[in-house]
């Protein structure tokens, strides 16, 4: 009976997921048709004539993000196992982006993200690390990038502050919408940072901000949201300490997240570029990324299945600042679309069916929940894996730092020519005449102790899977 009622479940929450792609569709040709609304023989001669040189250069672009995801995955996973290759970090990559897609808010990636290293040989406990180390190192570069982009374009976004919605009477205003957006993206990784280590702030939100939001409404389930902030705030915690503790990972990472965010969004650059909306300009170029930044801020606040119709829409509100033509914008926004979202979902969902090692698990699993549970069930084996390492790679400095004090002082007494007798060896009394050299004890040459070095980047014989060191693979 038991077992009835859980397949029972899970069909309805499976229906749930065609839900999402029937809404996904749906968006997309109601997207479509208000684009091509009243201009589809200029839209569809616009596309026909586009630069096939530029149309294979942004499909290049998109396919080397993902080829970066892919790299940055293979990295972390190579920190606990040797026989992690390219291609499963790719696969890993579409399988996350499809799951992405298909659930609000993008909640469903990172879970089916674990299932799928879970398949390839790494550990549950070691897979949450990874996307956790992810989300982390993801959210601190899209905020930098955000930073510089809302200071830089300010007076652009200041300037052109409504929107008019095509076939009405309505103007959106689009500076509340970006600067709620900006607040967002760093007040998640602001609030982590803040709760980790301040611990009346941290009640402050768990207790009396949850409870509120309770009271109000806004949250449905206050325990459960108390539940799963704590969590994540204590995961954070651990894997943030785990990075510090590998400085060249970290910078690398860092380096490899902004070099996809920036491929990403210069797409709709070379997707106006193509159809001969304007001519190259590096200056433009970077405006563009910008704007493609704030796109992603305001696409954020709503969170729909892969964004579907809210994406194309914004699309339009910002980037009309800078192809004026209806009919050039409606076609680089087409572009830019299929190359960026239906392209790649059809790929990556190729990889979700077909993937040796895609994920075995339901689809209904792929939610937030899931992923925090995961975290919760893996809590004290990373934690404890961290601390380890932490302590280790503490241990390996004050070892250095005493060996070079030791060396240091060493060489200074070679220089100087003096000689640092012990205490009790100083307060014997001198003898007026030397003693016969046969009966003089002669003084032993005592060398310093040295002390040995913890082996740092030794290979251990653990299971590749199984090995939880960061030490043996250092970049």
């Amino acid at each position: 009976m038991a077992e009835n009622d859980a397949k029972i479940l899970g069909s309805r929450k499976n229906y749930k997921y065609f839900l999402y792609i029937a809404i996904v569709l749906i968006a997309t040709a109601l997207s479509l048709f208000f684009a091509l609304n009243g201009q589809f023989n200029e839209v569809v001669e616009s596309l026909r004539t586009a630069d096939w040189r530029f149309l294979i250069l942004i499909l290049g672009l998109v396919f080397l993000s993902y080829c970066v995801d892919g790299l940055i995955i293979l990295i972390f996973c190579r920190l606990y196992t040797r026989k992690y290759k390219f291609h499963q970090g790719l696969a890993a990559s579409l399988v996350g982006q499809f799951y992405s897609n298909v659930t609000p808010g993008s909640s469903g990636g990172q879970v089916m993200q674990c299932y799928t290293l879970k398949s390839q040989g790494v550990t549950v406990s070691n897979a949450a690390s990874i996307f956790v180390m992810w989300f982390i190192l993801f959210q601190s570069a899209l905020v930098g990038l955000d930073i510089f982009a809302f200071f830089y374009e300010m007076d652009v976004i200041l300037s052109a502050p409504h929107y008019h919605i095509p076939g009405s009477e309505l103007y959106l205003p689009m500076v509340p919408l970006v600067i709620i957006g900006f607040l967002l993206n760093i007040s998640i990784i602001f609030l982590l940072v803040v709760m980790s280590y301040s611990h009346r702030f941290h009640n402050f939100i768990i207790h009396y901000v949850i409870g509120f939001l309770g009271k109000i409404r806004l949250v449905k389930h206050p325990d459960r949201t108390r539940e799963s902030l704590r969590i994540q705030v204590e995961n954070f915690k651990i894997e943030l300490r785990r990075l510090m503790s590998n400085i060249p990972v970290l910078i690398l990472q860092l380096f490899l997240f902004l070099v996809m965010l920036l491929l990403r969004n210069s797409v709709p650059y070379f997707s106006g570029l193509s159809i001969g909306a304007y001519s190259f300009s590096f200056p433009q170029l970077v405006h563009s990324i910008f704007l493609a930044a704030f796109h992603q801020m305001v696409t954020g606040l709503i969170p729909l299945p892969g964004s579907a119709g809210v994406s194309e829409f914004f699309f339009n509100a910002l980037f009309s600042t800078m192809i004026a033509d209806s009919t050039l914008l409606a076609s680089a926004q087409i572009i830019w679309r299929t190359a960026t979202f239906h392209l790649m979902f059809l790929v990556s969902g190729l990889t979700a069916a077909l993937y040796r090692s895609r994920p075995k698990e339901p689809i209904h699993y792929a939610n937030r929940r899931t992923f925090v549970d995961i975290q919760l069930a893996t809590y004290e084996e990373r934690k404890k894996s961290s601390d380890t390492l932490f302590e280790t790679r503490q241990l390996s400095r004050r070892a250095l730092q005493k060996r070079i004090g030791e060396a240091f002082s060493k060489k200074d007494h070679v220089n100087t020519g003096e000689i640092h007798l012990p205490d009790d060896m100083a307060a014997m009394p001198t003898l007026d005449k030397p003693a016969e050299p046969s009966k003089q004890p002669t003084p032993l040459k005592t060398k310093p102790k040295k002390t040995k070095l913890p082996k740092v980047g030794k290979k251990k014989t653990a299971t590749p899977a199984e090995d939880d060191s960061w030490e043996h693979w250092n970049i």
